[in-house]
């Protein structure tokens, strides 16, 4: 039976579609799809050439088996390691504590590798450029400088007018101090120093080396990996697959809708393996329009889902980024039973209730005091528990919102731009506009911004829980705090200037 169908829409922007195909009537079940036999002429999930797309595949698939192992190993260590400091003695409070003293640890090292680069040709030295030369300046001096070469990291001005370098080996900074002033690229003598908070090593302390730069890769790789699927932690493979941000959920509220969508994505899903049901979940009422929605695909085994995941990870439909992860199979039907599954996650038990709701907000307090008001004090004291609480986020389950911030305690030489890039992950519209900049009368800044979040995918909340991380043209933490346009005023009146 052939048709055609055009119809819009008007949550968020109108889309208009018109498909010629031919199909059989849904089987009864509530929305659930499985067997085989239907085909469909259209053109939303493409893979243009069998062949390649069979390659892809095959390559994806081990690419993804070889990073999600690596990914749950060291999640699961993670994980151990946090459980064993939440039963010792001070519970949370020990689990932060043990964390802050590793990330200071860790900090102290690094900054005895490291070296502050300045006088730097601005618009001509890049990070690769500075890179290439410090490698090729301490090649003697590593055993294996082609796959672990002397530098570790580098961190760039983004005005181009400075550097941090950080080298594998603490002498290696060491040596490079004797280069200040002597050294030249691209004409300009480098000003070479150590960097702020720098504490040189005790007497016989062994500064321990820096990760090479193929592992510092490799993880940034798993990393980006873990945010393509949300944040939410991979399980190992299961029979199914669950596909999110396929279409937003305003999309998805309509009987009709959901049944166009789980039929195309059936005849995908059904090249590659024996497929048993597909369900489109239906968003609840507090799901906002813009949420990514939900599919699931029920393979008949888990080597048909590798297959399947695959295949679907990375495609577009309708202009959006699939992403795809396994979930327990027990999941599928509680889609199927109408609940729409939380992905809210929080790691060693520590949660952030206020990160995934809409609760109202209290001005001028911390982030991370006001998505838990029980960790105020714990925060204040224990500046490292940032990166415990934040490593879990599904970003996908915070709620857009539009709102002020006010950031305290980064160095006067912070731009806006600086800002910006800061908290752009947190609304993509930000712009220097929305940065107003705390300066004293006489024009001195006071370490201090208020940043308007706006426009229809910003996550206010998301931008709180970046309290006390370290913003990186700062190379320290700063606090990220709640604030309502009155502050504004407020600081004004006090004698300070907005600019």
């Amino acid at each position: 039976m052939g048709r055609s169908r055009s119809r819009s829409r008007s949550r968020g922007r109108r889309r208009s579609r018109s498909r010629d195909r031919r199909r059989s009537r849904s089987p009864p079940g509530g929305g659930h799809r499985g067997g085989g036999g239907d085909t469909f002429d259209r053109s939303r999930l493409l893979v243009t050439d069998p062949g390649a797309a069979v390659a892809m595949q095959q390559s994806l698939a081990a690419q993804m088996q070889q990073q999600q192992l690596a990914m749950m190993q060291q999640q699961e260590l993670q994980k151990q390691l946090l459980a064993q400091q939440m039963m010792m003695p001070g519970g949370l409070a020990a689990a932060a504590a043990g964390g802050a003293q590793q990330s200071q640890l860790e900090t102290l090292h690094r900054k005895q590798r490291e070296v502050y680069i300045g006088n730097l040709a601005i618009g001509i030295i890049t990070k690769d450029l500075l890179q290439e030369f410090w490698d090729q300046v301490f090649a003697h001096a590593v055993p294996d400088p082609v796959n672990n070469p002397p530098v570790a990291n580098i961190n760039m001005d983004p005005g181009g007018r400075f550097a941090f370098v950080e080298f594998v080996k603490e002498e290696l900074a060491s040596k490079a101090l004797e280069m200040d002033r002597v050294v030249e690229l691209c004409g300009r003598a480098m000003h070479i120093g150590r960097p702020k908070g720098y504490v040189p090593p005790a007497p016989g302390e062994v500064v321990p080396d820096a990760l090479p730069r193929s592992v510092r890769e490799k993880q940034e790789q798993e990393k980006a990996a873990a945010a393509e699927t949300g944040g939410v932690a991979p399980v190992a493979p299961t029979t199914t697959l669950l596909l999110t941000a396929i279409l937003p959920a305003g999309q998805l509220r309509t009987e009709s809708e959901r049944r166009i969508l789980q039929e195309e994505v059936y005849e995908e899903a059904a090249k590659y393996g024996n497929v048993s049901g597909v369900y489109v979940a239906i968003p609840t009422a507090q799901v906002q329009d813009l949420m990514p929605g939900r599919c699931y695909v029920k393979y008949g085994s888990v080597e048909d889902a590798k297959k399947g995941h695959a295949v679907f990870h990375g495609r577009t439909l309708d202009d959006n980024v699939i992403k795809a992860g396994y979930v327990p199979e027990e999941e599928y039907s509680r889609a199927a039973a109408g609940e729409w599954v939380s992905k809210a996650s929080n790691v060693a038990g520590i949660p952030l209730p206020g990160l995934y709701t809409m609760a109202p907000l209290v001005s001028g307090i911390t982030g991370l005091s006001a998505l838990n008001p029980s960790l105020a004090a714990l925060v204040a004291t224990n500046p490292g528990i940032s990166g415990i609480l934040t490593a879990g986020i599904n970003e996908d389950e915070v709620p857009f919102e539009e709102g002020f911030v006010k950031l305290r305690g980064f160095p006067p030489q912070l731009t806006k731009a600086d800002v910006v890039q800061f908290l752009q992950p947190c609304a993509p519209e930000l712009a220097e506009e929305d940065v107003k900049m705390v300066l004293s009368a006489d024009g001195t800044s006071l370490g201090e911004a208020f940043v308007l979040l706006r426009g229809s995918r910003a996550k206010l909340r998301l931008a709180l829980a970046k309290d006390r991380s370290v913003m990186p043209a700062s190379h320290a933490p700063v606090e990220v705090l709640t604030a309502v346009e009155d502050d504004m005023q407020r600081r004004m009146f006090s004698g300070c200037v907005l600019v």
